[in-house]
């Protein structure tokens, strides 16, 4: 048989742990672990409304360009100078410089 690890062995060791050890004693372990997981859980939570606030703000941006784009798609001097983007664009494509 293989070498037995820490991993393999801890359910184990903790079980013995607990059976050498009285009811209060455990309980209060038992507390503290909760106390921990409660605290991890309240970090994750400001984790996540944080992500959350700021995928707000960035799609709020995202909404802003777009319309500045459509604005500026939508003027005027975007139509007067759309035959010199176009012949420009034909002459890149032709390998003119």
């Amino acid at each position: 048989m293989g070498k037995l690890t820490t991993i393999d062995t801890f359910p184990l060791s903790k079980a013995v742990a607990a059976m050498n050890t009285d009811p209060e004693s455990e309980l209060r372990e038992l507390r503290l672990e909760v106390a921990a997981l409660r605290a991890q859980l309240a970090r994750r939570d400001a984790d996540v409304e944080e992500y959350r606030k700021r995928l707000i703000a960035s799609r709020n941006q995202c909404e802003r360009y777009s319309q500045q784009l459509r604005a500026l798609r939508t003027s005027t001097s975007w139509s007067i100078t759309r035959p010199l983007r176009m012949r420009r664009r034909k002459a890149l494509n032709n390998g003119w410089t």
